[in-house]
C-alpha cells in the first residue's frame, strides 16, 4: 500500500498489547515513517519489552521493530502521570507528535468502578498528557478509540455525532466507555481530537486472527460445539460486525488526515451489508458442515427475554453467557457513517467472503482466546481453572494413582521454588532422565517458569551417553526418575548434583550422594514463585538430543516459540467434535522424545475441553494399559501397529476375515472384526489414529483399512518435530499428509525435502548448519516429491544413499520396510555401498527356525524383490538371530539402527554375503536369489 500522512514524528499508542492496538501499530510502521512509543503496563522495564515483544509475536515485522523503531515505554494509564517518572514523562512530553488511546478494559460486566479505571481515569491521565505535549509544541492528533459497539432494541439511526443517554440495559462496560468519550468530546475545541468509534470487531478479513473471541463468537462456539439450539435475537436483527484490519487500516488513514480534525467516525459496516442472525447462522451451519464434518441443527431465534444479573454480576455457563450477550443479540440501532464515507469512500463488506477465514481461525484455535503465555505458563493457567478441569492419573505396574489438578500444580511451583534455592536461573541447564508420570510434567514446566532449559534423556541411554550429553548441555542439575540409570549413577562421571524423583522400590544402593524427591522440594520452602517467565518466545526453553543413528546425538534447541506454535498446530488438526469434549491421553512414548516431550505434552493445555491425562511408566505395559484408558486420540510408532495387525494374523477366525473376499457381505463382516480389533487394543474411543517417527509398513496399514482401521501417517524429525500429518476428511493413501498451518515444503533439484516453518529449530540459537538449517530452510535428508493435491510422498533417505558399483543410486529405507513385512523377520539392513549388487541382513523374530521356515522366508525375500526394481533387489540375506542392544552401540537409545555400527561390527556376515568368507558362528542360513532361481 502507498504510504500516507507525515514521515516525522513519533506517536504514542497505549493499548499496543491489545488486538486492535497491535493492528494499528502494524499499519503505522508499514505505510508511515512515523516513529511509535507503546505505553506498557508492567513490573519492570524488562518485563515490558518482554510483555510487548510477546504480544506481537506472530507479527515478525513488529517483534523486531521493538526497541527499535518502537521505543517501549513502562507506564500505566490508570496512574497520574502514565506512571511514569517524571524526567521520561517530561521527555515523552517534548517529542510525541500524535497519540492513538487504544488501551480498555474490555469486560462487558466487569464491576463498574473497576472499569472506569482504565475505561475513564485512564482516558483523563490521557487528556492530561495530550494537553502538556499540545502546550509544549502543538499536538498534531489525539486519536480516541471508543465504540459503537452498543446495545439497544430502539430502531434508531446513531449519528457519528449523537452520543445520548445510556440505555436501560446498557452493560457496563458501554457505560465505561461512554463516560471517557464524554471527557474527550469536552476537550475537542482545545485539542486536536479524533474520535473513532468501532464496530464489534471481528478477525481480519484475509487470515481470521483475532486475540479475543468477543461477542458475535461466543453463541457461535456454543452453537459449533452442540451446546446451543435457541438464541434470544430476532432472525432479521443484523450483526454489527467488523474486520480488525478494516478499522486499523482506517483509524490509521484518519490519524494523520487533516479532514479528520474534530470529527467522530463509525468504524462500521454499512448497515445494508451486515448478516442478520438468520444469514449469519445458516451460514455458519452450510461451514461446519463442509469444513469440519457436522451436522447441525437449525437454530431457533426468538427475541425472549433472559434474566439479567446486576452490574458486575459474571454468569457461568450458556444460560448465563447468552443472558450476559442479551443486549447485543437484540440490537437494532443503524450506525450512519457520513463523515468516513466522505473522507475515506464507501466500504464494501462481503461477510460471507472472510466468515470461513474467521470459522477457520476461531475453530482452529478452540475460540480460546489467543494470550502471549509459554507453554509451561499455559499449563498452570489450566490447572487453575474451573470450567475445563483438568485431572491425572501415574499408571503403574504397583496400580494407577489419581492426581488432581491442585496436587500437581502445587508440586510445579514447589519444584519452581527448589531449583531457585539451588541456584537455576534463566538459561541454565537441567537434565532429566526418567519414566513417564506427572512428576516429569511437574520437573519440565517448573524449569520452564524459572526460565531454565530442560534437558531431557532417553532413559535407555547408558552412562556413557549420559556423560557425553551432560558435558555437551552445560548442565547443573541431573534428575533421575528411571530404576535402572538410578542402579548405574556410579558409572556416570559427571560430578552434577543428582536428585531423584522414582517413585517405586528403591534401586539398589550406588556410592553418589543422591537428592530424594522430598526433600529436594523442601529446598524451596514456602517462597512463592511468579507465574510468569522470565523469558521472550525468542529464548531457549529446551535441548531435545537427536538420537545418534549417524553417530554422537546432538542437540536440537528448540526456543518458546517453537514450543508454542506446536502445542496449538497439533490440537487444532484433530477433529473438532473429540477436541471440544472431553478429552483423555495416554503418555506412553519417552516423554524426552520430541513427540511426546512437545507436541502431547503441552497441547492438551489448549484444547477447549476437559481433560484427563494418564501417565504410563513402562511402555511395555501398553498392552495392558490401553483397555482400561481408551484414549480419545492416538499416535504411536509403527511397531505399535505391527503387533496389532500380528494378532490379527494370529487369531483363524480374524485372519479368515481380513483376508476374505469382497461383496457387501464380506465389508460389513470386516467392520465388525475391526469393531472387535479396536475395542481388544483399547482404541475403541479414538478419533484418529496417527503412526509416525518411522516408515510404516504398507501391508500392515493395508491390512487393518481393510477391518476399516485406517491410521493415518505424520511426518516430522528432531529438527521439525511435526512437518505434516494426514488428517481424516482430507487423507490421501501413500502420503504422509499435507503441510502444518504456516510451513512450507519444498523439493530441491536432487529430490530432498526442505522445510520452513515455526516449528523448525532456530538458526539464531546454535550452528545452523551443523543440523541442517540454511536461510530458514531445513534440509531434512529425506526424499520425496508433492502430490497435485500439495500432500507429501516420502521416498527414502539421502544421506543413506547406497551406491552400488555400477554407480546405481538405492534408498535403503524403502527396501528395509518390505523386508520387515517377511513373516519372521523381526529387523532389517540394506548394505550395497561399493559393491556389484545390494544385500540384506535379516534379524529373526524368534531364534528356533526349521527348513520349512527358512524357504518360506526365502521365498517372501524374493517376493518383495518383484516389487522393486533390479538395482533395489537384495540378491543375497543371512539370517542373523536379534541380538541387537544398546550397549554394543548397535541401537540407539530408542531403539533404532546405528548405521555405522552395524556395518563395523558385522563384517563377517557382510563378506560372507558378497562371498568373502565363510558364513560366521551364530548365523542361520544365507540365502541367494539366484540360486533359487537355478
Amino acid at each position: 500500500p502507498p504510504r500516507v500522512g507525515v514521515v516525522t514524528g513519533t506517536i504514542l499508542i497505549t493499548g499496543a498489547t491489545g488486538f486492535l492496538g497491535t493492528q494499528i501499530a502494524r499499519r503505522l510502521l508499514r505505510d508511515t515513517g512515523l516513529s511509535l512509543a507503546a505505553l506498557v503496563r508492567a513490573e519492570s522495564d524488562e518485563a515490558a519489552a518482554r510483555r510487548l515483544t510477546r504480544a506481537w509475536w506472530d507479527w515478525p515485522e513488529l517483534a523486531a521493530a521493538a526497541g527499535e523503531r518502537v521505543a517501549i515505554v513502562r507506564g500505566d494509564v490508570t496512574q497520574p502521570r502514565l506512571g511514569l517518572d517524571p524526567a521520561v514523562y517530561g521527555a515523552l512530553v517534548g517529542r510525541v507528535t500524535h497519540v492513538v488511546h487504544a488501551a480498555a478494559d474490555l469486560r462487558l460486566q466487569g464491576p463498574l468502578d473497576e472499569l472506569r479505571r482504565a475505561n475513564v481515569d485512564g482516558v483523563r491521565e490521557v487528556l492530561a498528557f495530550a494537553r502538556a505535549a499540545h502546550d509544549d509544541h502543538g499536538l498534531c492528533r489525539l486519536a480516541h478509540v471508543s465504540t459503537a459497539y452498543a446495545a439497544s432494541r430502539a430502531r434508531e439511526t446513531c449519528g457519528e455525532d449523537d452520543l445520548g443517554p445510556p440505555t436501560r440495559d446498557a452493560p457496563a462496560y458501554e457505560i465505561s466507555k461512554r463516560e471517557g468519550e464524554l471527557l474527550v468530546r469536552e476537550q475537542t475545541d482545545s485539542l486536536p481530537i479524533t474520535i473513532l468509534r468501532p464496530g464489534m470487531i471481528v478477525g481480519d478479513s484475509a487470515t481470521g486472527e483475532i486475540k479475543t473471541f468477543n461477542t458475535v463468537y461466543a453463541p457461535l462456539r456454543l452453537y459449533l460445539t452442540g451446546r446451543l439450539r435457541v438464541v434470544p435475537a430476532a432472525p432479521g436483527v443484523r450483526v454489527n460486525l467488523v474486520p480488525v484490519d478494516y478499522v486499523a487500516g482506517a483509524a490509521v488513514r484518519l490519524i494523520l488526515d487533516e479532514r479528520a480534525r474534530g470529527l467522530t467516525f463509525h468504524l462500521t459496516a454499512p448497515w445494508d451489508s451486515l448478516p442478520t442472525y438468520a444469514e449469519l447462522t445458516e451460514a455458519v451451519r452450510a461451514w461446519a458442515k463442509e469444513s469440519l464434518g457436522v451436522k447441525l441443527p437449525r437454530l431457533v431465534l426468538l427475541p425472549v427475554p433472559l434474566p439479567r444479573g446486576g452490574r458486575g454480576d459474571v454468569r457461568r455457563g450458556a444460560l448465563g453467557l447468552l443472558a450476559t450477550l442479551a443486549p447485543y443479540l437484540d440490537d437494532r440501532r443503524c450506525f450512519d457513517r457520513a463523515n468516513v464515507d466522505r473522507l475515506l469512500g464507501q466500504y464494501d463488506l462481503d461477510w460471507r467472503e472472510f466468515l470461513p477465514r474467521l470459522l477457520e481461525y476461531a475453530t482452529a484455535h478452540g475460540f480460546l482466546h489467543r494470550s502471549e503465555r509459554t507453554v509451561h505458563e499455559q499449563v498452570l493457567f489450566r490447572l487453575a481453572g474451573r470450567s475445563r478441569p483438568v485431572s491425572y492419573h501415574d499408571v503403574a505396574e504397583t496400580g494407577t494413582r489419581a492426581r488432581s489438578a491442585a496436587e500437581v500444580r502445587a508440586e510445579m511451583l514447589q519444584a519452581a521454588a527448589a531449583l531457585r534455592a539451588m541456584g537455576i536461573e534463566k538459561g541454565d541447564r537441567v537434565a532429566w532422565v526418567g519414566r513417564n508420570s506427572t512428576r516429569v510434567l511437574a520437573l519440565d514446566v517448573a524449569i520452564g517458569l524459572l526460565g531454565g532449559v530442560s534437558v531431557p534423556l532417553y532413559y535407555t541411554s547408558p552412562p556413557s551417553e549420559i556423560d557425553g550429553i551432560l558435558e555437551d548441555s552445560k548442565a547443573r542439575i541431573l534428575f533421575v526418575g528411571a530404576p535402572d540409570v538410578l542402579a548405574r549413577l556410579d558409572e556416570v562421571a559427571s560430578q552434577v548434583p543428582i536428585v531423584s524423583f522414582w517413585r517405586g522400590a528403591a534401586p539398589p544402593p550406588v556410592r553418589r550422594d543422591i537428592i530424594a524427591w522430598d526433600d529436594f522440594l523442601k529446598r524451596g520452602g514456602t517462597a512463592a514463585v511468579a507465574l510468569e517467565a522470565p523469558v521472550g518466545f525468542d529464548d531457549l526453553a529446551t535441548l531435545r538430543y537427536t538420537s545418534g543413528t549417524t553417530g554422537r546425538p546432538k542437540g536440537v534447541p528448540f526456543h518458546h516459540g517453537n514450543l508454542r506454535f506446536m502445542a496449538e498446530s497439533i490440537v487444532s488438526l484433530v477433529p473438532w467434535r473429540a477436541r471440544t469434549r472431553r478429552i483423555t491421553m495416554l503418555s506412553f512414548l519417552p516423554m524426552n522424545h520430541v513427540v511426546e516431550g512437545i507436541l502431547t505434552t503441552y497441547s492438551p493445555y489448549y484444547a477447549p475441553a476437559a481433560l484427563e491425562l494418564h501417565f504410563l511408566d513402562d511402555f511395555r505395559a501398553l498392552a495392558r494399559a490401553l483397555p482400561s484408558v481408551r484414549p480419545t486420540f492416538f499416535f504411536s510408532v509403527p511397531r505399535f501397529y505391527d503387533r496389532v495387525w500380528s494378532q490379527v494374523l494370529e487369531t483363524p477366525i480374524l485372519k479368515r476375515i481380513a483376508c476374505g473376499g469382497g461383496g457387501l457381505a464380506g465389508g460389513l463382516l470386516r467392520r465388525a472384526a475391526g469393531s472387535v480389533v479396536l475395542r481388544r487394543s483399547g482404541l475403541d474411543r479414538c478419533a484418529q489414529l496417527l503412526v509416525g517417527s518411522a516408515p510404516a509398513r504398507l501391508d500392515v496399514l493395508a491390512g487393518l483399512g481393510r477391518l476399516g482401521i485406517d491410521v493415518y501417517n505424520a511426518y516430522g524429525l528432531t529438527e521439525a518435530p511435526l512437518v505434516t500429518m494426514s488428517r481424516l476428511a482430507r487423507h490421501r493413501a501413500g502420503t504422509v499428509g499435507e503441510p502444518l498451518p504456516r510451513t512450507e515444503i519444498r523439493i530441491a533439484s536432487d529430490g530432498e525435502i526442505l522445510v520452513r516453518g515455526p516449528q523448525v529449530t532456530p538458526e539464531s540459537l546454535h550452528n545452523a548448519a551443523d543440523l541442517g538449517v540454511r536461510n530458514g530452510w531445513l534440509y531434512t535428508g529425506d526424499l520425496g516429491r508433492l502430490d497435485g493435491a500439495g500432500h507429501l510422498v516420502i521416498s527414502g533417505r539421502k544421506k543413506e544413499l547406497i551406491v552400488t558399483a555400477y554407480g546405481k543410486n538405492v534408498s535403503p529405507e524403502k527396501v528395509e520396510a518390505l523386508l520387515r513385512c517377511v513373516p519372521g523377520v523381526r529387523e532389517a539392513m540394506l548394505v550395497g555401498d561399493g559393491e556389484a549388487y545390494c544385500a540384506a541382513l535379516l534379524w529373526l523374530q524368534s531364534p528356533d527356525l526349521d527348513r520349512e521356515s527358512v524357504d518360506a522366508i526365502d521365498r517372501a525375500v524374493e517376493a518383495q524383490n518383484a516389487n522393486l526394481s533390479h538395482p533395489e533387489h537384495a540378491k543375497a540375506w543371512i539370517l542373523l538371530p536379534y541380538d541387537l542392544s544398546i550397549e554394543t552401540g548397535e541401537l540407539t537409545a530408542n531403539l533404532k539402527l546405528r548405521r555405522r555400527e552395524v556395518l563395523a561390527r558385522r563384517g563377517a556376515a557382510i563378506a560372507a554375503l558378497y562371498g568373502r568368507g565363510p558364513m560366521p558362528d551364530g548365523a542361520r542360513h544365507i540365502g541367494r536369489a539366484e540360486e533359487r532361481q537355478a
